[in-house]
């Protein structure tokens, strides 16, 4: 599958946000076994997200990149938060050591402090393809044993070894990601309820589509002032305590002056 989305000409269509294989290595001795070289990527929520924005615009291109599997008949089958990641260089110019990223690369001293989302907007990649299927386009209902990924809380899956469609479980990893990563740490983001709970009902046949997804997320990023989008992620009072509160809320406002007046975009699209 990896092979699949990094040969041409899906490779460079700019909706693919599948993670790059660099190169493939064989092992001596052991036909069985291949190391597949991939770039250095880094957990999506690390840094955390400072903005409304920026929240937005990695659920954008999270839609995009799954709409676009879906598109090529492919079901992931584990597309929690663990496997989205994120380009680190933007925001992290310089780097830092592959087994510390608090460590310079070379070891020597502390990485550099990185840029937010807004001054150097990163692109997602969606990894680990070790349960995806691909079908067929002429299979008009495609069906697949269950499979526990790392999300083990999906209705139909549930006391349950019956053949299911894939491509609705998708669906909801994706709505079950916003919902526990965002709405239920974070304030602001209430807007998106209506169609996170459309996302995980527990009837996977009245679930939208990725295209519905993609077309009703369109018209809420358009009905969103740039304003809203400027306003700061506020994390729930149990993660940020009055003090933290305060000196983020300042912080946020001088950069939020700072990036209006060097006209950054509120929506930190990155240049593919």
């Amino acid at each position: 599958m990896n092979r699949y989305f990094s040969s041409e000409p899906l490779k460079s269509h700019p909706r693919n946000h599948c993670v790059q294989i660099i190169d493939v290595l064989a092992v001596p001795d052991d036909e069985d076994v291949s190391i597949m070289v991939m770039p250095l990527l880094r957990p999506c929520d690390d840094p955390r997200f400072e903005t409304i924005g920026e929240v937005m615009e990695f659920l954008r291109q999270v839609f995009e990149g799954m709409q676009f599997l879906h598109q090529c008949h492919v079901a992931h089958r584990d597309c929690m938060d663990l496997n989205i990641m994120m380009d680190p260089k933007p925001m992290f110019p310089d780097l830092y050591h592959p087994m510390s990223d608090t460590k310079n690369r070379d070891f020597t001293g502390e990485a550099k402090e990185p840029y937010t989302r807004t001054a150097r907007p990163p692109k997602y990649y969606i990894i680990d393809f070790g349960l995806s299927l691909r079908f067929s386009p002429d299979d008009t209902n495609p069906l697949a044993d269950p499979v526990e990924g790392g999300d083990r809380t999906v209705p139909e899956f549930q006391n349950s070894d019956e053949p299911r469609n894939p491509f609705p479980t998708d669906i909801y990893y994706l709505g079950n990601m916003i919902r526990e990563s965002f709405l239920e740490k974070t304030m602001g983001l209430r807007f998106l309820k209506p169609l996170v709970d459309d996302m995980v009902q527990d009837d996977p046949t009245k679930r939208p589509t990725i295209d519905e997804i993609v077309e009703r997320f369109g018209k809420i990023l358009r009905s969103l002032h740039w304003w809203n989008l400027r306003k700061r992620l506020v994390e729930n009072i149990e993660a940020e305590d009055a003090m933290k509160r305060f000196r983020r809320r300042w912080r946020h406002f001088f950069r939020t002056v700072g990036y209006t007046l060097t006209f950054r975009s509120p929506l930190p699209v990155p240049r593919y």
